[in-house]
């Protein structure tokens, strides 16, 4: 799930079509992956269980229920505001989710903001460098990636094509 910003709706509403769209979608397999992993559900789909982003949300069987929700929900709020149709919801799972026993919050820090940040202006400079400020986008370029596996990781195999996008960015600028 990419989130720049720890508050949902600003998170949504800064990002391109293409993941904002995937972010729904993301988040209720999230949900279900919690629901599999405490024996709610049992389909026999395994994927997704040890994911790094799974496993920061599930929070050792204790999940951050209410911050994986409420991003659903502002990532649908903000598609339909882009005059996009929504056929995804989490209706059939409900009252699964309700069983669980949650810890209220997010696992997302200020750490994990700055990267999301770093990730999605390299992966769509165009529209990242005119959706966040000047100054998060200098507090990028000026900070070495911090490895935050499932979110950043990649990076790190191949630091020519990273220093090559970040001198584009600031040429950006």
């Amino acid at each position: 799930m990419f989130r720049p910003y720890t508050d949902w709706e600003r998170s949504a509403a800064c990002l391109d079509d293409l993941r904002l769209g995937k972010q729904r979608v993301e988040a209720k397999q999230i949900l279900y992956v919690f629901l599999r992993k405490l024996g709610i559900v049992r389909d026999g789909k395994r994927g997704w269980l040890t994911h790094p982003i799974v496993l920061l949300y599930f929070n050792n069987g204790k999940p951050y229920i209410d911050d994986v929700v409420g991003f659903f929900q502002a990532c649908v709020k903000e598609w339909k505001k882009r005059g996009k149709q929504n056929f995804i919801c989490l209706d059939d799972i409900q009252q699964f989710i309700r069983q669980i026993e949650k810890t209220p919050g997010t696992p997302i820090t200020r750490l994990h903001e700055i990267e999301y940040r770093r990730i999605l202006l390299i992966k769509n400079p165009n529209h990242y460098v005119k959706v966040f400020s000047k100054s998060e986008i200098l507090e990028v370029l000026e900070t070495e990636p911090i490895k935050i596996n499932g979110v950043n990781s990649w990076l790190f195999k191949n630091p020519a094509i990273y220093k090559r996008v970040m001198q584009k960015i600031r040429k950006m600028l």
